[in-house]
């Protein structure tokens, strides 16, 4: 079944996929609308985890606010993983690996860093709400490469 089967598949009613696996075009990879997609989202994240390479010392002072464990090498640990996921996506280069190292960078960072739950300012509430809904998002996106890069071999 080809992926434009698939969309236009009714199905069973249930809202699940078809129980075949889709087939996606041998040039998605190598369009040009993949590659500003990959570009984008692992630019934009490696540049994130070097902004905070560059402000170590604050990043830390703010992980250690919110109580995470050992953050003088949590931060530059996951930092590090981030900016090895941004630029493996940008790239696809190991591009499983590389975003099991977003999505790792995410699960662990977001509720910790983002816990709005925890806060009684509204403002403030609202800012890390909006903050732990986009890592929430990118999670998601993370999750999409990692098995888009499992299913198509693409480990060079």
């Amino acid at each position: 079944m080809t992926l434009q089967s698939w969309f236009q598949s009714s199905g069973d009613g249930d809202g699940e996929a078809p129980a075949e696996p889709v087939d996606v075009e041998p040039s998605a990879e190598t369009s040009w609308v993949f590659r500003l997609g990959r570009a984008l989202f692992g630019g934009i994240l490696a540049f994130n985890a070097l902004d905070n390479l560059w402000n170590l010392d604050e990043r830390i002072a703010y992980a250690e606010a919110k109580n995470t464990p050992m953050p003088e090498y949590a931060v530059p640990a996951t930092s590090g993983g981030l900016l090895l996921g941004g630029i493996g996506i940008a790239l696809w280069r190991r591009p499983s690996a590389a975003a099991a190292l977003i999505a790792g960078f995410l699960v662990s960072v977001t509720p910790v860093m983002h816990d709005f739950w925890n806060l009684d300012d509204p403002e403030e509430k609202q800012q890390q709400l909006i903050h732990f809904l986009k890592n929430t998002a990118l999670f998601g996106a993370a999750l999409a490469f990692l098995r888009f890069g499992r299913r198509n071999g693409s480990s060079s």
